[in-house]
């Protein structure tokens, strides 16, 4: 019987008229199969969508003219990095004869916040005015006008990039280019992205050291760069100061809430925020006294993030310098993670405003030598960061004044001597001081 079925199968089977009647009884009786699913297709990256696209346009201008390549002037964009470096910018551009302000992104706030700089279209040619501003519009194949004297200080690796295709531009076409690019460093930049075209082009940026003017922030990150062997021609070091409504409200009493504050960036992985949220829902778990808190985040717009036991962490998203410094004088706690060689300012705004604050080690930067309200973690895990939320609540339950008794370790903050000293320097190694000769 065994054998009468299995050669009446293979019959069936090699018969295509047959196996299609057999389909389309079983179709009658059981329905049409389901539907598969659409193939899924990943997106194929043919470009590096961070690079600038941008054709150069020749003008005759023989002014010096000092440029400021900048990836936004959007409000809503541009944190603490972007202040520093047109600050920066104008403390060389005080020597310079010309000023430009080159803005990659759309512009925003209006120009006329920038004082004295006046807004004109990014390939027409140089005219009398001693500062402009101009905008690419975030689109590829934006016209720039580049004259022969045009000198060029970059802020981001997309906009070194961007200098040094100016300058073998300006070279081919002129014949001449300018010795020299300025590059504000604030970060070690590959280390933004997993290894990777991204990574290759940020490194890549450093590969110029005979080109490159180098204005670090702060002598720490000058340190690491230096460990990891990368050396420029010219490098300069500047520290921190804190901004003038925080310099401020550093000076002022204020009671202060039983408030957790936590920067907290999600779209940055080198800010830790998942971590953070860990380490919140652990010290959430273990803390019979975490509901007498509260918790808020600051630095970047999320949704409302559930701890457990009924708690949240709320986000106030992106402060107004006021608004910041504010809320700083009136907590008691904060927490903030940075994973690169950067000092972080976070911890030193809240700190010098009267906060303890839990920050981590990186390589060789440790905050707690730089204030007493500081505390960096050995143990950097969830249960490590719950740990010293638990022992500051404890104590500053007990004692409010805490934070407001501690100590600054380093003058750097609140130093009032000039933030960039070597600008004059500057501007005449970048070929534009006035007293240059053109």
């Amino acid at each position: 019987m065994t054998g009468l079925g299995g050669d009446l199968r293979q019959r069936l089977r090699s018969s295509a008229r047959l196996v299609a009647l057999v389909r389309g009884l079983r179709g009658f009786v059981l329905g049409p199969p389901p539907a598969r699913p659409p193939a899924r297709t990943a997106t194929l990256e043919d470009r590096v969508r961070e690079s600038i696209d941008v054709d150069f346009v020749a003008d005759d201008g023989l002014t010096p003219r000092l440029n400021l390549l900048i990836p936004t002037l959007d409000d809503r964009r541009a944190f603490a990095g972007v202040r520093s470096a047109i600050e920066l910018f104008e403390a060389i551009g005080a020597h310079a004869p010309k000023r430009r302000i080159v803005s990659v992104a759309p512009m925003r706030p209006a120009v006329d916040t920038f004082g004295e700089y006046r807004s004109t279209a990014p390939d027409a040619p140089a005219d009398g005015s001693v500062a402009q501003i101009v905008s690419l519009g975030g689109v590829s194949g934006a016209r720039l006008a580049i004259g022969p004297r045009d000198v060029f200080v970059a802020t981001f690796w997309t906009t070194a990039q961007l200098a040094q295709q100016i300058i073998d531009w300006q070279d081919a076409t002129f014949g001449a280019a300018a010795r020299s690019f300025g590059y504000v460093i604030q970060d070690f930049e590959p280390g933004f992205y997993p290894w990777s075209a991204q990574w290759l082009l940020a490194r890549a940026t450093y590969g110029d050291p005979e080109r490159t003017i180098a204005f670090f922030n702060t002598s720490l990150l000058q340190q690491y760069f230096h460990a990891q062997g990368l050396h420029f021609a010219h490098e300069h070091a500047f520290e921190p100061r804190l901004w003038p409504p925080l310099r401020r409200a550093a000076h002022g009493g204020s009671a202060r809430e039983r408030r957790i504050v936590i920067y907290g960036r999600p779209s940055t992985p080198r800010n830790a925020f998942p971590l953070m949220v860990d380490g919140l829902r652990n010290w959430v778990e273990r803390y019979p006294q975490a509901g007498t808190w509260s918790l808020v985040s600051v630095g970047q717009t999320h949704p409302r993030v559930e701890l457990g036991g009924g708690m949240a962490l709320e986000s106030l998203g992106k402060l107004d310098l006021e608004s910041y410094a504010e809320l700083l004088r009136t907590s008691m706690i904060g927490l903030s993670m940075m994973v690169s060689p950067h000092p972080s300012f976070p911890p030193l705004e809240m700190a010098h405003l009267g906060m303890r604050v839990i920050t981590n080690r990186f390589e060789g930067r440790d905050l707690a030598s730089w204030h007493e309200n500081i505390e960096s973690l050995d143990a950097i895990g969830p249960s490590g960061i719950a740990d010293a939320l638990a022992d500051l609540c404890d104590r500053l339950s007990a004692d409010p004044g805490l934070g407001d008794r501690a100590r600054p370790l380093r003058p750097d903050l609140l130093a009032d001597t000039p933030q960039y000293p070597f600008a004059e320097l500057a501007a005449s190694l970048l070929g534009v001081h006035r007293g240059v000769a053109s």
